[in-house]
């Protein structure tokens, strides 16, 4: 009984080691831009971890849509582009005639890597819903009607080192109803019609950092907004290594509690650079670089002055940093510091 035992385990082992080793290896799905949408739907529910949907060279004129894609940490489901594979959702694009959706809609998956995609022709970029633990990387995404990337209800979601450009209507990046450890990271936003980062709703602790945001709230007519706006129920950002360039508004609008702005550089707001609203109380900020010596930089409102904590931030305009946001008072730099705030 023993050595048929020993035979029967000599058999089946390696076959259940290669079906381990398959499953963690996943499949290469090549996508053709002839596919059917709702069949790669379908298709992809069956995708193991480690595996990878790859466009082929040419033009996907319908967006792609996945749902209960399950990948895992070490072996995430990615979906990515070849050289020559974009997806253009136009519908006419000599008269900037938008298509409806996203070029990539993904729904109800947890550990998925979406990078290397050109879109554009789109209402929105790419959409996430319901998601846990999704890597939006390197994409390059431009004209679109509303947001470059949209993220709602998603816990984990990286959004990083994207090129978004051109968003008609809203948004570079939206963020918005509950979430949780979000991180928006060294990404290029340029001309938003409104903002080029909006997270609004509960989000709980993003980090948004070293990312370039530049020409927001101006294209393609001047709406103002701001480079980056907290929201809406979203408590203890950090905001840090960030570059505002040619904002049209405020560099920050802050209407977050418990936020933490450092070693940010302003170049250029029209408007102000960080404008404070009240539920915005006990900011702390340091390192800040406010360059644009036409504007106060800073417009608090009255109720949260009292709880900024300032240190080592460097302004242009020494004669007015801060204004409190109903106008009845300006302070100086002097007097930014008599009140404790950025004392060297």
């Amino acid at each position: 009984m023993m050595h048929i035992r020993g035979m029967l385990l000599a058999t089946v082992l390696p076959l259940l080691l290669l079906e381990a080793s398959l499953a963690a290896a996943g499949m290469d799905v090549q996508v053709r831009p002839t596919d059917d949408p709702n069949a790669l739907k379908e298709r992809s529910h069956s995708l193991a971890p480690g595996s990878t949907v790859r466009l082929t060279p040419g033009v996907y004129a319908k967006g792609l849509r996945f749902s209960e894609l399950r990948g895992t940490p070490q072996a995430p489901i990615r979906i990515t582009a070849a050289p020559g594979a974009s997806l253009e959702g136009w519908q006419d694009k000599g008269a900037k005639t938008f298509g409806s959706g996203s070029g990539i809609l993904l729904e109800k998956s947890s550990n998925v890597v979406i990078e290397g995609v050109p879109i554009a022709g789109f209402e929105r970029g790419i959409t996430l819903g319901g998601c846990q633990s999704v890597t939006v990387k390197g994409n390059t995404i431009h004209d679109v009607s509303s947001y470059g990337v949209m993220s709602y209800r998603s816990d984990g979601t990286a959004i990083l080192e994207n090129h978004i450009e051109r968003s008609h209507a809203e948004h570079g990046i939206y963020i918005s109803d509950v979430a949780t450890k979000i991180v928006i990271s060294k990404n290029v936003i340029r001309d938003t019609h409104v903002n080029g980062i909006h997270i609004n709703g509960a989000v709980v602790g993003p980090v948004i950092t070293d990312n370039q945001l530049e020409r927001t709230g101006s294209f393609p007519t001047k709406e103002g907004g701001a480079g980056l706006t907290l929201t809406g129920g979203t408590s203890a950002p950090v905001v840090t290594g960030n570059h505002f360039k040619n904002i049209y508004g405020q560099g920050i609008t802050l209407d977050a509690p418990n936020a933490v702005i450092d070693n940010n550089t302003f170049e250029s707001c029209a408007w102000s650079a960080i404008l404070g609203l009240p539920r915005g109380i006990n900011l702390r900020m340091s390192g800040n670089d406010f360059q644009n010596a036409s504007v106060v930089p800073l417009q608090f409102s009255a109720a949260m002055l009292a709880s900024v904590a300032a240190s080592g931030d460097r302004f242009s305009n020494k004669s007015a940093v801060c204004e409190v946001s109903d106008g009845q008072r300006k302070y100086s730099l002097k007097d930014w510091q008599a009140m404790g705030k950025d004392v060297r």
